[in-house]
């Protein structure tokens, strides 16, 4: 499989031309990237343009938040290669600017829970996306905290002001609801894993911390906006929507752990994955040097199980695509191949 080989368009996109043959059982070719071949995708990335519209919002989020342009230009890619190709045509790139847009607002969020580690701000940020908030309590927060607060506002006020004229809004607009506070759920357990790291466990790493990748709230974006699509096939879809975020979350967890222990971020399935084998032990995670952490986690190979279970997760994708009539999703399922070679090639930049 050729990455990355198409040119990288100015924050717009092309539907697929032909579907992709999608066998049932792969070879993870990834794991065996060379050097070359990641930088080779990581410039790539680098390439990336944004709208001045997506140019606007950045400009907004680098005034409060942390993370630098190159993220944006990742997540621009990833959305560009997993948007579902029902999508309408005519509305395809709107639906991936709002999608970034959420990226922003989920963002904002996790990082009150990783970083900032501020439970009473991240009540507050997740009681944004409830429509009877009133703007005025804005007011009783102060500096920094008010503008980054704020911002999350805005971000949400217009990711849900998009989702509306969308044509299948109404049938979905209940369940977008459901999948957002499924990511808001997910930043409240890793404030709640943060700051008492015995609670981690694999069991509910894998039902709650998975949703912070929004990538089920994506999907069901993209339906809102895919007129053509069988409601009927819906609960069908939604268990590949599901699998796919579990192989977005894995490239994620196996590509950034190493600053997360220098975040004293400990979230991530790695960690949990290492207390369950008994690696680390929860006072490791709370008093060890972050030096140390990381020299258990590489002599132990975690990444191995990791890789194994993202290609559990990709042939149960394959098995059930043949199942779905009214959306091909062979060419959502290349994008979550192409996904993971993204992450790899960002390993330190992000």
């Amino acid at each position: 499989m050729s990455v990355l080989k198409s040119e990288v368009h100015n924050a717009a996109a092309e539907v697929p031309e032909t579907t992709p043959e999608v066998s049932h059982e792969i070879s993870p070719s990834f794991r065996h990237l060379l050097p070359e071949e990641l930088i080779e995708i990581s410039n790539e990335i680098k390439k990336v343009k944004f709208s001045p519209y997506l140019n606007h919002w950045i400009e907004d989020y680098e005034r409060v938040g942390q993370r630098g342009r190159f993220l944006w230009q990742w997540c621009w890619r990833g959305v560009n290669i997993t948007t579902l190709p029902c999508v309408d045509p005519k509305l395809r790139e709107h639906v991936m600017e709002t999608k970034m847009l959420s990226i922003f607002y989920g963002t904002l969020i996790d990082d009150i829970a990783d970083r900032e580690q501020d439970r009473e701000m991240l009540q507050f940020a997740i009681s944004l996306a409830a429509e009877e908030w009133p703007a005025e309590r804005l007011a009783f927060w102060n500096g920094r905290r008010h503008d980054y607060l704020e911002m999350i506002s805005k971000l949400w006020t217009e990711v849900w002001s998009r989702c509306k004229t969308y044509p299948q809004f109404g049938s979905f607009e209940h369940l977008l609801r459901f999948d957002n506070e499924q990511t808001l759920n997910a930043m409240r357990y890793a404030l709640l894993a943060n700051q008492s790291p015995g609670i981690l466990n694999i069991v509910e790493h894998d039902l709650y911390q998975p949703h912070n990748m929004q990538i089920m709230f994506m999907a069901t974006l993209d339906l809102t906006a895919s007129p053509g699509f069988d409601m009927d096939e819906l609960g069908l879809v939604r268990e590949i929507f599901w699998h796919a975020q579990r192989m977005g979350r894995i490239g994620n967890m196996i590509t950034t752990w190493e600053r997360e222990v220098l975040d004293r971020d400990f979230t991530s399935g790695i960690f949990a994955h290492a207390l369950h084998r008994g690696i680390l032990g929860a006072s490791d995670l709370r008093d060890l040097p972050a030096h140390e952490i990381m020299s258990k986690l590489e002599d132990a190979s975690c990444q191995d199980y990791f890789f194994a279970e993202w290609q559990n997760h990709r042939n149960q994708i394959a098995r059930k695509i043949d199942i779905i009539q009214s959306v091909d999703l062979c060419p959502y399922l290349k994008g979550f191949e192409q996904l993971i070679k993204l992450h790899l090639s960002s390993r330190g930049l992000m």
